[in-house]
């Protein structure tokens, strides 16, 4: 949810999740470089930035083609300071359906609502009540 809320969806995460192009197995390769640059590893896929932010580490994500394929749908987004890339919301949305988790379902619904408004805006200059 860090990619929808730095394209405007007002919801609060805690949370970064990097989709990581790599085997799961190389796990190693991406948390000794986290520690290089000041992390502090709490898991296998879970470190924590200097700052408290939770970082997971997704080597696979439900609903969506490859990372390869996804790249097509990337834009920049500009995250804790940096602009990097990220999914459209589009394809998030697509992702949290797929998974079908209850703690996804607020998100669900709120990126739908700004995709919806988004849409209006352009359309007609506002959203609908």
């Amino acid at each position: 949810m860090g990619a929808a809320v730095a394209q405007g969806v007002m919801v609060n995460t805690l949370d970064l999740d990097l989709w990581i192009d790599l085997p799961a197995r190389q796990y190693i390769r991406v948390l000794t470089l986290a520690r290089k640059l000041g992390a502090t590893v709490a898991a296998n896929t879970v470190v924590f930035l200097e700052d408290g932010t939770p970082v997971n580490f997704v080597y696979e994500v439900t609903g969506l083609t490859s990372f390869s394929r996804e790249t097509r749908y990337f834009i920049q987004a500009r995250i804790h300071g940096h602009d990097l890339p990220v999914l459209r919301l589009e394809r998030i949305l697509k992702s949290k359906e797929a998974i079908g988790r209850d703690k996804d379902k607020l998100h669900i619904l709120h990126i739908r609502d700004f995709l919806r408004c988004r849409r209006e805006v352009e359309r007609q200059g506002g959203c609908p009540p």
